[in-house]
């Protein structure tokens, strides 16, 4: 589960840097105005969710072996609610930066 996890993250983020012109500052964070409040370099910025994915979830599916029989449907079951939460956390920061993009270019 984790590595498909991280995998779609990754395809997600390479799939957007095709849009992004190198060395290009992306936002990574909104204030209430609706404007950046910090960015990161292109590749950073793409890296930091599937990254984060990896080191969060890697421990959790490790503990999976440890977790007993009849609780582990359950613990799968959080575990793949979390890695759904990453995608879809991530795809909305993906969609706010095309948003990002495009009024950078003017339309």
């Amino acid at each position: 589960m984790t590595s498909i996890t991280v995998l779609v993250l990754a395809a997600m983020s390479l799939a957007f840097a095709r849009r992004a012109p190198a060395g290009t500052k992306l936002p990574m964070q909104w204030g209430l105005g609706r404007r950046p409040i910090w960015s990161a370099p292109r590749g950073i910025a793409l890296a930091i969710t599937p990254l984060l994915a990896a080191f969060t979830l890697t421990p959790f599916s490790l503990a999976s072996l440890w977790v007993e029989p009849d609780e582990q449907l359950e613990f799968r079951l959080v575990l793949a609610l979390v890695s759904l939460a990453y995608i879809a956390v991530h795809a909305l920061h993906l969609y706010l930066l095309s948003r990002w993009l495009r009024s950078q270019d003017g339309g």
